[in-house]
């Protein structure tokens, strides 16, 4: 059986091409869906311990936001922003000074994603932020800082660091759940697979090809969080390099 198997269609042109374009595609979405996922996670996160009573309300709409984009899933989401609100004239107006670069399906896959994982990042962090002394907060209240200032420069470090493994989890899921835009037309990897199964038949070397790519990434990126880890660790424990190995990162 296995001697029928031709590799030639994905280790040679115009195959290799497409599987390095969908890797491309991919590498930018889990990047880009990091990044905007620790900025909008950390922002939730930072909303829901705020003690202030005149945030309360915010605080409600925050907790609302994560329940609801955890328990919904990715697919109905994509499907959401691609058809739904990229159907709007007043979405595509503000979304068209990107399209010579990414197109409304590629902007709507990095929406649904980037939403979706802010939703996780942002428990993750809420619970580093209160696995965190309460005496340290106040101790920099103490010192002269204000509130957004000491969570900023003494809580924040510390609470990353503690639920980094947590984080980090979530940044390999994000890669994984890149291979869901290809349900909105979006030329990622497994979509690229499919276009050489339509073409050459070559099922199995056609989706191996983009197993073993998004193996090799995953890998790659879980040995990448893994250090940081461990060079968080060391910054807020000293000698936590030597002491204990760094939590484990799933893969």
């Amino acid at each position: 059986m296995f001697n029928d198997l031709s590799w030639s269609v994905v280790l040679d042109d115009p195959g290799r091409s497409f599987l390095l374009h969908g890797a491309w595609v991919s590498l930018q979405l889990a990047v880009l869906a990091i990044i905007g996922s620790t900025v909008v996670g950390t922002l939730v996160a930072l909303g829901r311990v705020s003690t202030a009573p005149a945030l309360a309300p915010l605080r409600w709409l925050l907790s609302a936001y994560v329940e609801f984009f955890r328990n919904v899933p990715l697919l109905v989401q994509l499907v959401f922003w691609s058809f739904g609100m990229f159907s709007l004239d007043l979405v595509r107006a503000v979304a068209a000074p990107l399209n010579p670069v990414y197109s409304n399906q590629f902007l709507a896959g990095l929406l649904g994603l980037t939403i979706y994982t802010s939703a996780y990042v942002a428990e993750a962090l809420r619970s580093g932020i209160q696995s965190v002394p309460r005496g340290q907060l106040e101790a920099a209240r103490a010192g002269g800082l204000g509130y957004w200032t000491a969570m900023r420069a003494v809580v924040l470090p510390q609470a990353f660091a503690l639920a980094f493994p947590a984080i980090g989890n979530q940044y390999i899921s994000a890669t994984k759940n890149t291979s869901v835009v290809m349900a909105i037309g979006v030329t990622d990897l497994v979509f690229q697979a499919q276009q050489i199964e339509s073409a050459t038949f070559a099922a199995f070397e056609a989706y191996t090809a983009a197993l073993v790519i998004f193996i090799v990434i995953c890998l790659a990126e879980s040995a990448l969080l893994a250090l940081i880890v461990r060079g968080m660790l060391t910054r807020i424990r000293p000698g936590a390099r030597t002491a204990a190995p760094a939590p484990a990162l799933e893969s």
